[in-house]
């Protein structure tokens, strides 16, 4: 149904409401019409989830779970004189999880009072509400994407990543060590999936990252750990890829045992997804004593590994 009709037949069906007149409720109409229209379209500053994880809403909102399988695989091609039926052959290994789809609410309201005085005087409608019911739907979306909740796990926390303890401290490291460090991760991961995947993404605490990008690489260089280490490790040398190196919230504290924790990972649509397969969406308005009550749903699942051989947890990373 049309947004702008539904809002009009919603305000008509409020008899308590008291208003006569086609302008007021077609200027009220149009009010609460631009708000939604204006809060969809705002440019907003990404959140950790949505810059860090590939995102779904292909699976539509009648959906109750996510199915979809954990992939390896094995087997090369080798040496054969064209006769006899010995042919190598692959096989691919498949362990198929499924995750629910799960619902969720929030909304905003106006009481009568505000309603009629914005009609009778033309005066705008305060957009805070509709504003601030987004900003309450994204980060919760973004806690269920980096840490998922009750029976869904996120980005930092999945159980089919591998995990590693750091055995250095990076707040307190040498240039040396740190670039050490950092990059026998990077190169784990791509020794690991047999140089299949490269990192492209690397997850740090705060106080990691402000470290890295602070401190010269030597005493008397001009270059931080973190520009060195950019312009030099495997990825970079191999696929010529720019590593992503971001803070993200509350992995002072992700690791195992409340450690701290950091994420090396490829980061694309073929190895990991978080499903959110109706987001933000608001339905006609209602009466609800006083006020004028418009709800709104989404429904969403957790992440998905869909090759959890391309990430790896490092933990203990602060000491």
């Amino acid at each position: 149904m049309n947004r702008r009709k539904m809002i009009l037949d919603g305000l008509r069906s409020m008899r308590s409401l008291n208003i006569d007149s086609e302008a007021g409720l077609s200027f009220l109409t149009s009010q609460l019409e631009y708000l939604e229209t204006q809060v969809y379209e705002v440019k907003r500053e990404p959140l950790d989830y949505e810059a860090l994880i590939p995102i779904s809403t292909d699976a539509g909102p009648h959906v109750n779970a996510v199915t979809f399988r954990m992939r390896e695989f094995a087997g090369r091609g080798k040496r054969h004189s064209g006769q006899g039926g010995d042919v190598p052959r692959v096989d691919v290994f498949y362990d198929e999880k499924s995750i629910p789809v799960v619902g969720s609410a929030i909304g905003y309201a106006y009481t009568f009072a505000e309603l009629r005085t914005a009609a009778a005087l033309n005066q705008s409608l305060d957009g805070d509400r509709q504003e601030t019911a987004m900003k309450a739907w994204r980060s919760h979306m973004n806690q269920v994407g980096l840490y998922g909740e009750d029976e869904l796990t996120g980005l930092f926390n999945s159980p089919h990543v591998a995990q590693a303890s750091a055995g250095v401290n990076l707040l307190t490291a040498t240039p040396g060590q740190a670039l050490e460090f950092i990059n026998e991760q990077i190169t784990q991961l791509w020794i690991s999936t047999k140089r299949n995947s490269v990192v492209n993404t690397i997850a740090m605490p705060g106080r990691v990252l402000g470290r890295l990008s602070s401190t010269p690489r030597s005493d008397n260089s001009d270059t931080t750990i973190l520009e060195f280490i950019k312009r030099n490790n495997v990825s970079k040398t191999e696929r010529n890829i720019d590593i992503e190196f971001r803070a993200a919230a509350d992995l002072e504290t992700a690791g195992k045992g409340k450690t701290s924790r950091m994420m090396f990972y490829e980061k694309s649509r073929e190895n990991i997804m978080f499903h959110i397969p109706m987001p933000l969406m608001f339905h006609a308005p209602e009466q609800r004593g006083l006020e004028m009550l418009v709800n709104g749903e989404y429904r969403y699942s957790g992440v998905e590994f869909r090759y959890p051989g391309t990430a790896l947890y490092v933990d203990d990373v602060t000491g």
